[in-house]
């Protein structure tokens, strides 16, 4: 990770380490507030009425975390969830527009 952030040109750590068995963002549901197993091959979850991609909403719930990394923060993925909703729409659009394929372990399809 030092090299990383040197490769980077960061003066500070910026790059941190997550414990994915603590963590378990795939498996954790900010609105019900419940970690869910998923098979590894379920691409995409029910986040309330919304369906998200599985990779993205890791992310989202890594970024609303506790400084410390071992837990995500609900009320603040409460209050930024809408925009993440908007933003990801938007790029799961972009990308089915590509004309190119995906990694079938991303989950997106183009259309045709």
């Amino acid at each position: 990770m030092e090299i990383i952030n040197q490769k980077l040109g960061y003066t500070k750590q910026t790059i941190q380490k997550v414990n994915t068995i603590t963590f378990r963002a795939s498996q954790y549901n900010h609105v019900t507030d419940r970690y869910e197993k998923k098979k590894l091959h379920q691409r995409w979850c029910q986040i309330g009425s919304h369906l998200v991609q599985r990779d993205l909403y890791s992310a989202f719930l890594l970024m609303n975390s506790e400084p410390n990394l071992q837990n995500t923060n609900q009320d603040l993925c409460n209050k930024t969830f809408t925009t993440f909703l908007a933003l990801h729409n938007q790029h799961i659009e972009d990308l089915r527009q590509v004309k190119k394929t995906f990694p079938l372990s991303m989950g997106i399809k183009q259309i045709k």
